[in-house]
């Protein structure tokens, strides 16, 4: 059979589509995030859901009044702005004042990503760039931590208690148990329960938004430092795996495209680093914060990462020489 050629046409690529593309990314995203955010509505009420909201709004604002500034076309639609948003809500307090929420959007919108030229292209993370800012410049508004429930009784968080060279768990501390599912813990409300950010977790596991590969090292680096430093206390391991931010940031900061490591052994070599930062920075020190400079340590790390341990080219015995720059 002859092929007709007259039939055939040239088009300009791409030639394949999919509808993974950044919004329905970002969608799935915010999907996941429902559940850290039922769950902290539940314990800590409905400001909870009015940090959010401010945190969504603002972020959006932001983006779009840059780009409506600099007359570039707007990217509201793809959703990343309402995923820092969300991010950014859920990283402080239930007693934050709003504005601090507002501040920390501007930084990570106006700042951190649209500067640098919009999402993909932000070297460092957005979300946590602003919740170290806010670490940082105001943390007498963003530390005051309570208990969940009507009374909320202010509290320490656990990391206060087993950080600065401590090797043993205090008494002061929630049981596993409190911790995991978030009863009696004081802290950043979207950290609260691990069994909801779990849920998330599995839910942008199965949807194929992120990769097992990065949480599951970060954690287990994070157990196996304190484990050696304690002479493998489970229970001081444990308590260090569930305390703070690191499964949320595992799972929904330290899997970000566009800040984190493209290349295989780089993203495995990231998630070790990450895991070997915040394990000292929460032994040496007794603050909480360590998982936010952690991040933004490795995320500034990330192209050199990246650059020497690019994939061996196939039929070729050594990776790629790296070029030098004049």
């Amino acid at each position: 059979m002859k092929l007709n050629t007259a039939e055939l046409s040239t088009t300009a690529s791409p030639h394949l589509f999919s509808r993974r593309k950044s919004d329905w990314i970002m969608q799935q995203v915010i999907i996941a995030l429902v559940f850290p955010t039922i769950a902290a509505t539940y314990f800590f009420g409905f400001r909870v859901l009015l940090m959010v909201l401010v945190g969504v709004v603002s972020s959006v604002f932001f983006e779009y009044a840059y780009q409506k500034y600099r007359n570039i076309p707007s990217t509201i639609s793809d959703y990343s702005a309402v995923v820092t948003g969300m991010l950014i809500g859920l990283s402080l307090p239930v007693t934050a004042p709003l504005w601090t929420i507002v501040i920390g959007t501007a930084f990570a919108i106006l700042i951190i990503k649209q500067l640098p030229g919009g999402i993909g292209r932000n070297a460092l993370n957005p979300a946590v760039a602003a919740r170290v800012m806010l670490k940082v410049f105001f943390t007498p508004w963003i530390t005051d931590w309570v208990t969940p429930g009507a009374d909320a009784v202010s509290t320490a968080t656990p990391l206060e208690y087993i950080g600065h060279f401590s090797k043993s768990v205090s008494a002061e501390v929630p049981n596993l148990m409190q911790l995991f599912f978030g009863f009696e813990l004081g802290g950043n409300v979207g950290e609260t329960s691990k069994f909801a950010i779990i849920l998330g977790l599995i839910y942008l596991v199965v949807r194929g938004i992120i990769n097992f590969k990065i949480p599951l090292l970060y954690v287990v680096t994070v157990a196996v430092v304190t484990g050696l430093y304690s002479s493998f206390d489970l229970t001081y391991m444990m308590t260090h795996v569930l305390s703070g931010t690191l499964i949320f940031a595992a799972t929904y900061m330290a899997t970000d495209y566009s800040s984190g490591p493209l290349t295989p052994d780089g993203k495995t070599l990231f998630a070790i680093g990450l895991g070997v930062l915040t394990a000292l920075f929460r032994i040496l020190f007794n603050f909480p914060g360590g998982v936010g400079f952690a991040i933004l340590i490795m995320n500034a790390l990330t192209p050199v990462i990246d650059r020497y341990l690019a994939p061996r080219i196939y039929g070729h015995k050594k990776r790629p020489k790296v070029l030098k720059t004049t």
